[in-house]
């Protein structure tokens, strides 16, 4: 442990000596070799960091590479080109329903966001109103009492005047002292008066409330129209098929899909074209995504008060109206076109 230089001093001076410049050379000596002793140690846990980010990096450029080699060999074998531009083209359908369904959400979220702020400064302005209509009763009453004290203080000033004599000695003692007493009210009438003036400034100089965000019933509705909306896609997209291929071929590699002969390659990828196209264009059908939401919105269930994402579970699903087939998978289970990424949290 370093004594400071004060009491090194003192210690020296009480041994019967003063410290000499090479003492102070040396004690300032072994402060730097202590501080650089620091740095060097806080350079090389920086190094080893850097050189374990590095092995990372390594590593991954490594696959990558592998991955490269392995598919260019695979994408030289003539019979398993269009197997890939199949799979490939599934991913594209894949991406091209995920992108429109987060842009759905987030139309959603920025709606009700717009709604629900207008709503709370609408609220505000309402209570705003109210309050000034209180502060502006409350001083119109007390502008009246004023005004009515200073014209009887004016009539009384008039009648203290005209009571000339000795004999009205008495007369004029008790007007004076009311007059004293009048004018005390008065200053406090027209001192409620100014703070009423000022509180009514006030409260309409106040700005609307900080907004904090969608409340909890608007993001779990958000929430339900998105899931509806998911579900909405997978039904355009069943009829063939598609909707599962396309999922596969986020689970599966290249490597591991067969998709039938070129010809069965060559009409998947146009239907996969054309489904593309038809997502892109795909409106919203708010009635059928509201009547989806509210045939969830009967099963739902949450696990706790403030959550917005409901348990997977608790989504009740149902064939659409005229269709030949069973009810539509699970949206959030099966995490149908990146879902979690277009729910609100």
């Amino acid at each position: 442990m370093r004594l400071p230089d004060s009491l090194r001093r003192l210690a020296y001076r009480m041994g019967g000596r003063e410290p000499t410049v090479e003492d102070e050379r040396l004690v300032a000596l072994f402060r730097n070799r202590a501080e650089l002793k620091k740095e060097l140690n806080a350079l090389d846990d920086e190094r080893h960091r850097l050189l374990d980010r590095l092995k990372l990096q390594e590593g991954s450029t490594m696959r990558a590479e592998e991955q490269m080699v392995a598919l260019e060999q695979y994408l030289g074998r003539a019979e398993e080109g269009y197997k890939c531009l199949a799979y490939f083209r599934l991913r594209a359908l894949w991406r091209t329903a995920s992108r429109r369904l987060e842009q759905f959400g987030a139309e959603l979220a920025r709606q009700q966001k717009d709604r629900e702020r207008k709503a709370q400064v609408t609220a505000h302005e309402h209570r705003k109103r109210e309050r000034m209509a209180a502060v502006e009763r409350e001083l119109i009453e007390a502008r009246v009492l004023a005004e009515q004290l200073q014209a009887e203080q004016k009539f009384a000033h008039q009648r203290l005047g005209q009571l000339a004599g000795f004999w009205n000695y008495f007369r004029r003692r008790a007007l004076t002292e009311a007059i004293a007493t009048r004018q005390q009210r008065i200053e406090t009438a027209l001192t409620q008066v100014t703070d009423l003036q000022d509180q009514l400034h006030a409260i309409s100089s106040e700005p609307p409330p900080l907004f904090e965000g969608i409340g909890i019933e608007g993001r779990r509705a958000i929430n339900l129209a998105v899931i509806a909306y998911a579900e909405m896609i997978f039904d355009r997209l069943a009829a063939d098929n598609l909707a599962e291929l396309a999922r596969q071929s986020t689970l599966k590699r290249v490597f591991d899909t067969d998709y039938g002969t070129q010809p069965d390659c060559q009409a998947l990828m146009q239907r996969a074209a054309q489904a593309v196209a038809e997502v892109e264009r795909l409106g919203e059908d708010l009635a059928d995504i509201k009547a989806r939401a509210d045939r969830m919105r009967r099963t739902v269930a949450y696990r706790q008060d403030d959550d917005v994402l409901p348990v997977a579970e608790s989504i009740s699903t149902a064939a659409p109206a005229g269709a030949h087939r069973g009810a539509s998978p699970n949206m959030l289970l099966d995490e149908y076109w990146d879902i979690y990424r277009a729910l609100v949290r």
